[in-house]
């Protein structure tokens, strides 16, 4: 299993593994034993156009593991409305209060700030952002958590890093990572202050469509 330090980063997953292919992954998210402070879910690029049954039943009432509903933001590009209505998606079928917004695009901040600021008075108990790059000091402030690194161990390893703190709680993405680095790429998220992480063997297209093979 992975594993951190008590005083490192916590583990928060991108969990776009459909639960009727991962039965038992989504069982250990029901109850909590994955130690994940937070995963995002994603049945279509979003709550998609219709429901999901299997998604009906896995996200339940009951489920131990603090979630966000993934909504893409297109870089700026969508409507506002759309993403709003996307959030809204996730908590009336699904039950899921928090969003993380994806592709959010580093050159609008106070578009990006509006945005937070109305998915908040929509009901959105938490707010995650992933730029997948640094942003703006005063849109990391007033997210819960930030992405601001998404890359290949490969890219991410050899990073020019700022010394300064973040403005708010960061996570790290670090995919395509051999099993033998694993435990390097968490330190050097650790180095980088991040406070929360995913590192993970799979590779693109889609790292997220499964637990590491490190997993047990």
């Amino acid at each position: 299993m992975v594993t951190l330090t008590p005083d490192g980063p916590q583990l928060a997953a991108p969990f776009y593994l459909h639960p009727a292919e991962h039965p038992t992954a989504w069982e250990f998210l029901r109850q909590g034993s994955l130690g994940l402070a937070f995963a995002v879910v994603n049945v279509a690029s979003g709550p998609g156009p219709e429901g999901d049954p299997y998604y009906t039943e896995a996200l339940r009432p009951g489920i131990r593991t603090p979630l966000l509903g993934y909504v893409n933001t297109g870089y700026g590009q969508r409507d506002a409305d759309a993403v709003r209505r996307d959030a809204a998606t996730w908590r009336e079928r699904y039950g899921v209060s928090g969003v993380m917004l994806d592709c959010v695009s580093t050159d609008a901040p106070s578009t990006t700030l509006e945005l937070i600021g109305a998915l908040r008075a929509d009901g959105a108990t938490k707010v995650a952002l992933n730029p997948g790059a640094p942003c703006a000091p005063e849109v990391v402030a007033a997210a819960d958590v930030t992405c601001v690194s998404e890359c290949a161990w490969s890219t991410y390893a050899g990073l020019a890093w700022p010394d300064r703190p973040a403005a708010g709680p960061t996570w790290h993405l670090v995919h395509g990572v051999p099993l033998a680095d694993i435990t390097a790429a968490r330190d050097v998220a650790a180095r980088r202050g991040a406070a929360f992480v995913w590192v993970t063997d799979a590779t693109l297209p889609n790292p997220y469509a499964r637990l590491p093979e490190a997993w047990p």
